[in-house]
């Protein structure tokens, strides 16, 4: 930089600071959504801190840091996980400014950061006095504009993002832009995530439109009287992932719906079956009569639309290990993990520290013999960054995770091996253990863990309670439901929390990548097309 630079034009007026702002689309910036928004996620602890030092000097003096991300760049846009702050040493920061001010030693220690092969970003954030807004000024687009080219540069050209908080009697606020390969896209939106989910909208988006509807008509009133009636916009600008639409899927989206939740990405690979019928819903006799059975993700969507017709639906064909899959879920405030498979298991686990996004892991388990049931389980586990994983939690069983990814070709081969090693008298069981037994569940077990992981995901949206226990198992056949919490302890051995927040950086560190003979991406469905009626020729 050469010199110190004080970023941000001020003019005293006795102890407070008038800071002169000019219109984000000044000649010098343009920032276009055309290509794009940007999306930032950050830990709750890690939003608390930022707030507690960027606020030190308030409400009328700023203040700032850089700090480190992780992205993913995604067909709508990109994702900004927030690491942590590259916080400011003695004398990074000029204290006898009212505004921020980098010195040129900082700026530095910024640069050679950025050089850094973890492939993680630097981008800057700061505070605005209060009652000045969030709209950057004149010398904040010569801040950003010098800063975006320069860690560019010196990164290999990983995108930069500038962020602006402001806090007031409302709470807090804030707006932000993404610089990426030559382009600033805006920041829509922030989620926190901790015991609660919290998203902000940018002061700098257009305002959306209220849906207006009269307390007696509300379909929602009694939620609201419970939650608060702040839950009901919460709900409405929510997205929910569920992966797996089945026996817990199904319910968790049927209730969700009802409370109002706006948006939802609905994944599952498979076709709708007879022996769905039992426990899915959504699903209804007249599905079976069809030339071919809908997949369970136009199910979902039909479903709930047929709730609520201006719901946004994003219905996929695919796996939580799919490319565009992963892009979608990204949007989301929850991610419901509804599959029976451990790679399902372990890849929303992982998702969940590597992009900030909170997973509740919802399995039933029923055994028995000639009519006389001897289990019926439900366990719950959530997942997200900063809590032990699913094999610290001993949650995964390796071999049927393997299993569940192999190719036809190769469990043929395991089996040729097995069959090979019985004639020689070895133990067969290093080279094929045999195919996983299929664990059995009915709708009523199903539906009822569908609906109550449903309730704990409105709970951490609205706020108003959180799940009791990172991991709870009962069942309900037993006295007391048989209720277990099993011990959650971090193994030392494990890295699971090394890469808080680094999103694609992150994925030499992976336990679970999609194989290579799967399709690359999942198919996406119409949004909102009605299925054809009973006897109908065209495909469903």
């Amino acid at each position: 930089m050469g010199t110190d630079k004080a970023w941000f034009s001020h003019l005293y007026r006795g102890d407070h600071v008038m800071v002169t702002r000019r219109s984000m689309s000044s000649d010098h910036l343009v920032v276009s959504s055309d290509a794009g928004t940007g999306l930032v996620r950050i830990r709750e602890a890690d939003l608390m801190q930022l707030e507690k030092h960027l606020f030190q000097r308030y409400p009328h003096r700023e203040w700032g840091t850089f700090f480190r991300f992780g992205y993913r760049r995604t067909s709508w846009g990109i994702v900004i996980c927030f690491v942590d702050g590259l916080w400011p040493g003695r004398g990074d920061l000029d204290r006898q400014t009212a505004l921020t001010t980098f010195h040129e030693s900082y700026s530095r220690r910024a640069f050679r950061e950025s050089e850094n092969v973890n492939g993680l970003a630097i981008g800057v954030v700061h505070s605005h006095p209060v009652g000045c807004a969030v709209r950057p000024s004149a010398l904040d687009d010569d801040m950003d504009g010098y800063f975006s080219e320069e860690l560019s540069s010196f990164s290999g050209g990983r995108p930069y993002c500038s962020l602006i908080f402001e806090r007031s009697e409302r709470g807090l606020s804030f707006s932000g832009r993404i610089y990426d390969r030559g382009q600033w896209l805006p920041v829509a939106s922030m989620i926190s995530v901790g015991e609660t989910v919290n998203r902000w909208r940018s002061q700098l988006m257009p305002v959306e439109l209220a849906v207006t509807e009269t307390a007696e008509a509300s379909t929602t009133a009694r939620l609201q009287s419970l939650m608060g009636a702040t839950s009901e916009v919460r709900f409405r600008n929510s997205t929910v992932g569920v992966v797996g639409n089945s026996g817990t899927g199904s319910p968790i989206v049927a209730v969700l719906t009802r409370a109002g939740i706006g948006s939802f990405v609905v994944v599952d690979p498979q076709r709708f079956s007879p022996s769905n019928l039992e426990r899915m819903h959504g699903s209804e006799r007249k599905h079976l009569l069809l030339d071919k059975p809908p997949f369970k993700a136009e199910l979902m969507r039909d479903m709930i639309h047929s709730i609520n017709p201006s719901a946004n639906v994003v219905p996929l064909v695919g796996n939580a290990l799919h490319q565009n899959v992963i892009d979608e879920l990204l949007k989301c405030d929850f991610i419901l993990g509804c599959t029976d498979s451990v790679h399902g298991r372990v890849a929303l686990d992982e998702f969940s520290r590597h992009f900030l996004v909170p997973v509740i892991d919802v399995g039933v388990r029923m055994d028995g013999a000639d009519g006389i049931l001897t289990a019926q389980l439900v366990n719950v586990a959530a997942y997200r960054p900063g809590l032990p994983c699913a094999f610290c939690r001993d949650n995964v069983d390796t071999y049927v995770m393997n299993y569940e990814l192999m190719s036809e070709s190769e469990r043929r081969e395991k089996e040729e091996q097995a069959a090979d090693a019985a004639t020689r008298g070895v133990e067969v069981d290093q080279y094929w253990k045999g195919r996983p037994r299929q664990l059995h569940t009915v709708g009523y077990l199903t539906t009822g863990a569908g609906a109550l992981v449903a309730g704990y995901v409105e709970g951490a949206l609205s706020g108003s309670f959180a799940i009791p226990h990172s991991e709870f198992q009962f069942d309900i056949s037993k006295p007391g439901f048989g209720f277990v919490v099993p011990p959650l302890v971090k193994d030392a051995s494990c890295g699971c929390q090394s890469h808080l927040g680094w999103a694609d950086a992150a994925n030499p560190f992976k336990n679970v990548v999609i194989p290579g003979h799967w399709s690359r991406r999942a198919v996406l469905l119409p949004s909102h097309v009605d299925l054809p009626s009973v006897g109908s020729r065209e495909s469903a």
